[in-house]
């Protein structure tokens, strides 16, 4: 009960332990995960080349960061649809369709040129907005990029579930869940079922935090060509700024039966945070499922923060180059089921 509203759903987590006790697990991998760059590890570079800006961090363009993957090893590249001139987070494309679209066949022209290849794509979208409105646009903004991520070979489509509403308090968590999200994503999944590209939900600190958001909002939805982006870096309690003193691992090898892409961070509490990811723990959780996707990974700054990019005099080829290392030595490293 709030605001004098009755029948209002309070969220009552069910514990992780009971998902992971559903999933026992399962063999031990011992083979090779194909490693990948989220382009939102040069955002601001991007943002940059983007904006046509000369001030802040130096530009870089898409096709450069494609070409800086390939060099520094990545298996595989993933092209947010931010970056494909003409996006807009608000409003549908700003650029003509043919201009769109060969931007996009020569991202996979590109690829292809190299050998790389491209692990997904995303839009950013807000399918718990209380305008119904906002929903219908962002489902239709979706369905363009779908088709975009069809042109490019992106065998992924990754969307947000929403930032918390003010009218939680009102409609509480489920409500809003059962009646916004889940239709946005069924008819989203439907559509990328029909171009051949699954669309996979992020949890990303909003209305989706836990293993247990996650699970229920996928077997509410039920479909098929519906998954999760597992982002390493945003499990924590809803409603919480960070994951500090929270159980992140758990929470990841929860929800691997449900995962289609990764977004492996830094830091599993969050940006803002000084804690960095056990990379030897998260790899051996993932070697005891059946996930043998890629595992992009995505590097974030903050403001304050040591080689921030709008403080160096290039892009942050070193520091990016230097996480890879890191993941493939811990991917190495576990190939060794410890005792």
């Amino acid at each position: 009960m709030s605001n004098g509203q009755e029948n209002v759903q309070v969220y009552e987590p069910v514990p992780t332990s009971r998902y992971l006790a559903d999933h026992p697990r399962g063999s031990y991998y011992t083979g090779d995960y194909k490693l990948g760059l989220n382009f939102y590890s040069f955002s601001h570079n991007l943002n940059s080349w983007m904006n046509g800006s000369t001030d802040g961090a130096t530009p870089i363009d898409t096709m450069q960061v494609i070409r800086f993957a390939k060099d520094a090893g990545f298996d595989a590249v993933d092209v947010t649809s931010y970056y494909i001139p003409g996006y807009d987070n608000a409003s549908m494309p700003t650029k003509s369709d043919r201009e769109i679209f060969e931007y996009a066949a020569n991202i996979r022209k590109l690829c292809e040129e190299l050998g790389i290849a491209v692990s997904g794509t995303g839009v950013k979208n807000d399918f718990a907005d209380p305008s119904q409105e906002r929903r219908e646009l962002d489902v239709k903004r979706v369905k363009y990029w779908i088709d975009v991520a069809a042109e490019m070979g992106a065998p992924v489509m990754r969307v947000f579930n929403g930032a918390v509403p003010q009218d939680i308090e009102a409609h509480g968590w489920e409500k809003i869940a059962r009646e916004r999200i889940i239709p946005a994503l069924q008819q989203c999944a439907e559509y990328g079922a029909s171009k051949g590209v699954v669309v996979g939900m992020q949890n990303h600190g909003d209305m989706v935090c836990t293993a247990d958001q996650v699970i229920r909002i996928l077997q509410w939805a039920d479909h098929p060509n519906l998954g999760l982006i597992n982002d390493t870096g945003f499990f924590r309690n809803f409603r919480d700024r960070t994951g500090l003193d929270y159980a992140w691992y758990d929470d990841i090898e929860a929800v691997l039966p449900y995962t289609v892409n990764f977004q492996v961070k830094r830091k599993p509490a969050g940006a803002n945070t000084d804690a960095l990811i056990d990379l030897d723990e998260l790899f051996t959780r993932i070697r005891y499922s059946s996930y043998r996707g890629c595992i992009p990974l995505e590097t974030l700054w903050v403001n304050g923060d040591a080689n921030h990019p709008k403080d160096l005099n290039e892009p942050p080829f070193g520091q990016v180059a230097d996480f890879l290392n890191q993941i493939r030595a811990a991917s190495e490293r576990t190939k060794t089921k410890s005792s």
